[in-house]
């Protein structure tokens, strides 16, 4: 008897120890996303997406990213080893956070106005049908609400795509937004009605991306958005010695816990 508890307990340890590194280290799956609308400024390139999902997911996060927006990512690409990229994925592991939602890389089939100081790119039609196909995608795929996460360059694809929403009435799209990071030049118009992260680390150096801008951004938006509204700053993390629009702090290196729990904790209030 002595025996079979022990042997049971050692393989249900040996059980907890497999599911756990399971969580961890499970695989993503890159998806193609077809454009819901093909034209002369549309290109009939699909775009490439990186799938993470969550335990029970509540909803699914798809991010939109800076720099050039152009990942490279390859069909049966089984991760993306980035470290903000990574920060993303802890949304899906009940280890490291609720792990109740999905989270999607979005990639541009090519770059974004590279190597300009203001990135016209991001409100050009092709790229604003790209986000609401991933859009349609996602939330036909899960059947959960969709929220969508912009970062530095990404806060203005995230605040072009909010307008192209209220001009042709599709805010009922997306139920939630993450401005991570945002250029200062990224702006909402009213109305809006649903939840609002500003997420901005403390010592962001970036000149593009002040931590003051972003806050008197959120001040404007709390004063029309009817849904909650907030603004936390990330404080961890470390310097680097590479561009500052690009790495360290600006990019959470070093701080990918708190950005994510912080992310889950905004999130998980909604739907609580």
């Amino acid at each position: 008897m002595k025996y079979f508890i022990k042997y049971f307990s050692s393989k249900a340890l040996c059980l907890f120890v497999m599911s756990l590194a399971s969580a961890i280290t499970a695989r993503a799956e890159v998806i193609p996303i077809e454009p819901i609308e093909k034209g002369l400024f549309i290109s009939s390139q699909p775009s490439m997406s990186m799938y993470w999902q969550g335990k029970n997911s509540k909803a699914v996060l798809i991010f939109i990213p800076g720099g050039e927006g152009y990942i490279r990512l390859k069909p049966g690409q089984a991760d993306n080893t980035f470290h903000f990229h990574q920060m993303l994925k802890r949304l899906t592991n009940p280890t490291l956070t609720s792990g109740t939602f999905d989270a999607v890389l979005l990639d541009s089939p090519y770059e974004l106005s590279p190597r300009q100081a203001y990135p016209p790119a991001r409100g050009g039609s092709d790229h604003l049908i790209r986000i609401e196909s991933a859009v349609r995608y996602y939330k036909e795929k899960t059947g959960l609400p969709v929220w969508l996460m912009g970062h530095s360059n990404g806060g203005i694809s995230l605040t072009e795509f909010v307008k192209h929403m209220q001009n042709e009435n599709k805010l009922n799209l997306v139920a939630g937004m993450i401005a991570s990071g945002i250029r200062s030049e990224s702006y909402f118009n009213a109305p809006l009605d649903m939840p609002v992260l500003f997420m901005h680390h403390k010592q962001d150096g970036c000149s593009h991306t002040l931590p003051d801008s972003s806050y008197s951004i959120y001040m404007k938006v709390k004063e029309f958005n009817k849904s909650v509204t907030e603004f936390v700053y990330v404080t961890e993390g470390e310097p680097d010695s590479k561009d500052p629009c690009r790495s360290g702090f600006h990019m959470y290196y070093g701080a990918s816990d708190e950005a994510a729990k912080i992310i889950d904790a905004f999130m998980s209030k909604i739907y609580q």
